[in-house]
């Protein structure tokens, strides 16, 4: 009798590997102002693990604060399990050199969270 051999792990459709990383964020959504707490688990330059604070309803499309290098995302939910999200970032915002309404709203996020 032969074994299969079902062990191996799943096949990675990802162009470039994400870092594991333990970051604090902040979701924002711009259509009702709303920020959700996070936490970035993984990060790559196109996508994220994110884990978010409490079971909550959030939109395919919202902004990503990473706290700590103070950037954020424009993001797209590719998958969702229960308060776990993986995102595609679609755009950086730098918030280090803010110029522009999005930007500057974004920076008065970040520099809420720092004041914490």
């Amino acid at each position: 009798m032969i074994k299969s051999d079902n062990s191996k792990s799943p096949v990675e459709h990802r162009k470039e590997l994400r870092r594991r990383v333990i970051f604090s964020g902040v979701i924002f959504i711009p259509q009702t102002h709303a920020t959700i707490d996070c936490s970035i688990k993984d990060l790559s330059d196109d996508g994220a693990k994110i884990i978010v604070q409490a079971q909550t309803l959030i939109p395919n499309n919202c902004l990503l604060i990473n706290i700590k290098n103070r950037i954020a995302y424009e993001v797209q939910c590719v998958r969702r399990s229960g308060r776990e999200m993986g995102v595609k970032i679609l755009r950086s915002i730098s918030l280090t050199e803010a110029s522009g309404p999005e930007a500057l709203q974004l920076r008065r996020l970040l520099v809420e969270r720092l004041e914490r």
